[in-house]
């Protein structure tokens, strides 16, 4: 028969509750002894489960955490569960049971440290997390910082350049004006035609009068054209 025990708690070595899951294969080898000393299955349950649950207690408390739970060869742990169905048969014995398997379905942590676990975990992962973003924000930085150094001597070296530009521009007209009434008589016909200029943005408005000194040019060129 199989009788698959419920959950229990047991201490390890080093003092880490763990949540051991298991089950036992039986079958009654003495049956008048069995029925002396128990009088049912429901009763040599009750029994197997105390002796399966003590024998644990006790092999579990010789072992340490991570003697149960690691990445070692499983017959190592195979050999601690044969030496518990051992334990469980010699004991079952004094009811006419023989107890011919126990098998050990799952080690957990019990429920109050999984949580403390798992808000360990999170933490731990959010402690990575803000890291991360900590690390790529401070690389943003320095690539910002970066960038706009490059721009603010692009720009520097544009403004510079377009001044250059307009600076040689600027020389260029004064030569090519200077070149253009480097006589007396086209010096005065420069600053005649200012002068018309200047009359004709003066007379462009409603107002068609215009006072004027009798020695200024527009004066002149009106007085004695």
């Amino acid at each position: 028969m199989l009788y698959d025990i419920p959950p229990s708690e047991v201490l390890t070595s080093d003092k880490q509750n763990m949540t051991v899951d298991n089950y036992i294969l039986w079958r009654v080898a003495d049956p008048k002894l069995f029925y002396q000393s128990l009088g049912s299955t429901t009763v040599a349950e009750e029994r197997l489960n105390a002796l399966t649950y003590n024998t644990l207690k006790t092999v579990m408390g010789t072992l340490s955490q991570t003697d149960i739970i690691n990445m070692d060869d499983a017959g190592e742990r195979n050999a601690i569960y044969d030496g518990i169905a051992q334990d469980v048969n010699q004991l079952a014995q004094n009811y006419g049971i023989e107890v011919v398997d126990v098998k050990i379905k799952r080690f957990d942590l019990p429920e109050s440290n999984e949580t403390a676990v798992y808000n360990r975990m999170i933490s731990e992962r959010s402690q990575i997390a803000e890291k991360y973003t900590a690390d790529g924000e401070y690389e943003a930085s320095i690539i910002r910082n970066d960038v706009d150094k490059q721009v603010n001597i692009m720009l520097s070296n544009a403004q510079a350049q377009a001044a250059q530009l307009e600076a040689e521009g600027e020389a260029e007209y004064m030569r090519l004006l200077a070149e253009a009434y480097d006589t007396e008589d086209k010096k005065s016909f420069y600053e005649f035609t200012l002068a018309l200029d200047a009359l004709k943005q003066s007379l462009s408005g409603d107002e068609k009068t215009i006072i004027l000194d009798q020695d200024s040019p527009l004066a002149q060129i009106l007085l004695n054209p």
